[in-house]
């Protein structure tokens, strides 16, 4: 069984956190990167200016209307129409565009067509706690569907970035992780958590990638990964 630590407490007090889409890159990197992974989070940079912010929000917006990309259109053509000044924002525009291209291209989940969901906006907590290690997996979009009177939920992580694309294992580990987090800290009062809808989308790598019904391996997995960072973080 997973070793899944609650205690708010002791995990404040020891400071190590990580977010899921740099716990999915620190599962694959080498020494060197893994340690500038820690550095970042353990002093993060308040003034980092945060890329593709506009794909983003198209993304959620289109999946939020069950897959209409019109939203990701108007976007493109708002983009192409802005006078940029900076090498950053041409750049920023150039893989945006194709960022919102690909994603056109993706087949959302069925269900996400068949049904009518809403997504929820407030929730307790963005965290889930790993062997002593904060996980803030921090959903991009958390979605709540209503088959035959019955409450289902599902999640979704994007990822957006060209030269640093996350291969399948590492989709499937940040899937699962939106599993646990839902089945942990968002279900209640009979809510189901729906596995194909806990999905991680990597517009530049495999594209959408949900979790398995059976996440004790891949969670397995997960605690043998935070207990490295744990062990690097104390070492940084």
């Amino acid at each position: 069984m997973v070793t899944i630590i609650i205690h708010l407490k002791a995990s404040i007090m020891r400071g190590c956190s990580i977010s899921l889409n740099q716990l999915a890159d620190f599962s694959q990197g080498s020494d060197a990167k893994k340690r500038n992974i820690i550095k970042q989070q353990k002093t993060p940079n308040s003034f980092k200016i945060a890329f593709y912010q506009m794909p983003r929000a198209r993304f959620k917006k289109a999946i939020a209307n069950k897959g209409d990309i019109q939203p990701i259109l108007d976007g493109m053509e708002e983009l192409k129409r802005k006078t940029l000044t900076k090498k950053r924002q041409v750049s920023d525009r150039m893989v945006s565009l194709e960022a919102m291209q690909r994603f056109c291209g993706l087949q959302i989940p069925n269900l996400l067509k068949e049904y009518e969901y809403s997504v929820l906006k407030k929730v307790e907590s963005k965290s889930i706690f790993v062997n002593g290690v904060e996980v803030i997996v921090s959903p991009d979009l958390i979605i709540e569907i209503v088959i035959d009177n019955v409450k289902y939920l599902g999640a979704v992580k994007i990822h957006i970035s060209k030269g640093n694309t996350f291969d399948r294992r590492q989709q499937v580990y940040i899937a699962c992780a939106l599993n646990k987090y839902l089945e942990t800290e968002v279900a209640k009062n009979g809510e189901i958590v729906l596995p194909e809808l806990c999905i991680s989308i990597d517009v530049f790598g495999d594209g959408i990638v949900a979790s398995p019904q059976n996440i004790s391996n891949r969670m397995k997995d997960i605690e043998v990964i935070c207990e490295e960072v744990k062990q690097m973080w104390d070492a940084a």
